[in-house]
């Protein structure tokens, strides 16, 4: 009868897998076929684009809220000192889709894109004295834009518009490790090569062909950076984390070709440029009351003295700052449990000061995010998330930013290190 449970809520969670895969694809298509064109926020023109705040859709779904968490599955990268929490080594991947609906002054226009997730591991070495290892490649950044605007000419005969797409981002090679090093006290350092390319083409379409041209603009990424990360877990159901990183001055190779369609020869120039690397804080708190987790965190990463793509005058980089809350409810590991009391549920929000300034306005966003997770088969869990909010305005020339997430990730574990015993 117990083998007959099992076998029944393994086709269940299949079943339901393969639904919520159908309706979210669906949903991708329809959004794809009402978009305008491939890109997504026109804010990551400037600086290195989007920062990606939280890795794996079981931490989207809790807003991001990850500092404190002691997930025995998830992979968190945001607080290596968390990797002491599982108990078995697990690996994690997946993908994010995500939807735009930017407005300014002269319309509306819909915009979609994604981007893998990397991949991710955490090596449980030994669970008894608390030691744990990781390894990975995830994105840090993402770039991803596309606009048109149009010029007036002179001469009513003749029309020019000019059109900037840009896409790329930071990624990071991450090694590190967790300890125990006292009683209740986990600490954990992350070391990270970070590289990358952002490429920006800026291309001008007029009526004369005299006057049409391309400038590619290709950056090269690279510079180390690294983080410490504690968890105390001294008090009963309480996680308290805190987390500290710095880097040395990112390096940026650039590369600048123009290309024109009149007689002119193509030019191509190399530059070098360096910039501090943006300091990070960040402080958070889980509770767990038998299946419910509250977790909430507060992060900075300061961007003051950053230099790079800032495009404009009026652009200033500041500290960027962000506030996230999110409660999440354990699926039941009961065998008599139904199918959807197996599920876990979790839902989240967060305010995020993003790292721009521009006209004197700050580039604020708000949003909420849901989640479900469904455990497939034995150690292997497959996360849900869903995230939307509203970022920027539409006044002073500036753009408001309906956007929304799609996060899949799977999570497989299996059990590497076995203890020894000596007779």
């Amino acid at each position: 009868m117990l083998h007959s449970c099992r076998t029944y809520r393994t086709c269940c969670h299949l079943i339901c897998i393969r639904a919520v895969i159908s309706v979210l694809l669906t949903l991708a298509t329809q959004e794809s076929a009402l978009s305008q064109s491939s890109g997504g926020s026109n804010y990551s023109v400037f600086g290195l684009g989007d920062l990606i705040e939280s890795y794996g859709a079981s931490f989207d779904a809790v807003g991001g809220a990850s500092i404190g968490a002691t997930s025995p599955f998830a992979v968190n990268l945001a607080n290596p000192a968390a990797w002491n929490a599982p108990r078995s080594t697990r690996f994690q991947t997946g993908f994010t889709f995500r939807q735009f609906r930017n407005t300014d002054q002269s319309g509306s226009s819909a915009q979609n894109g994604g981007y893998l997730q990397g991949f991710a591991s955490v090596f449980s070495i030994d669970t008894v004295r608390g030691i744990s290892a990781g390894f990975g490649i995830i994105p840090k950044t993402h770039v991803q834009y596309s606009y048109r605007l149009i010029s007036n000419t002179d001469d009513p005969s003749q029309s020019m518009s000019v059109v900037f797409r840009g896409t790329g981002g930071m990624s990071s090679l991450y090694v590190g490790s967790a300890v125990q090093v006292l009683p209740n006290v986990h600490l954990g350092v992350m070391g990270e090569y970070n590289f990358g390319n952002i490429e920006a083409t800026v291309q001008t379409d007029a009526t004369s062909t005299l006057s049409q041209s391309r400038t590619i603009i290709t950056d090269a990424l690279s510079g180390v950076s690294g983080k410490i990360g504690l968890q105390y877990l001294g008090i009963p159901n309480l996680a308290l984390g805190f987390v500290a990183g710095a880097g040395i001055p990112l390096t940026i190779t650039r590369n600048v070709t123009y290309k024109f369609s009149g007689a002119l020869q193509d030019e191509t120039l190399l530059d070098t440029i360096t910039t501090a690397f943006p300091t990070e804080l960040a402080f958070g708190i889980g509770y767990t009351l038998n299946r419910l987790t509250f977790l909430a965190d507060v992060s900075t990463k300061d961007f003051s003295t950053f230099r790079y793509r800032a495009r404009r005058d009026d652009v200033v980089f500041r500290p960027s700052t962000r506030i996230s809350l999110g409660v999440a409810l354990a699926g039941s590991s009961d065998y008599t449990a139904s199918f959807f009391e197996a599920l876990g549920y979790s839902i989240g929000f967060g305010y995020h000061e993003q790292y721009l300034r521009i006209s004197g306005i700050g580039i604020n966003e708000i949003y909420g995010s849901f989640g479900l997770q469904l455990p497939v088969v034995r150690r292997v869990i497959f996360d849900v998330a869903v995230t939307g909010g509203l970022r920027g305005v539409h006044t002073q020339g500036l753009t408001q930013e309906l956007f929304g997430r799609f996060s899949f990730s799977v999570n497989v574990g299996e059990i590497w290190f076995q203890p020894l015993f000596r007779e």
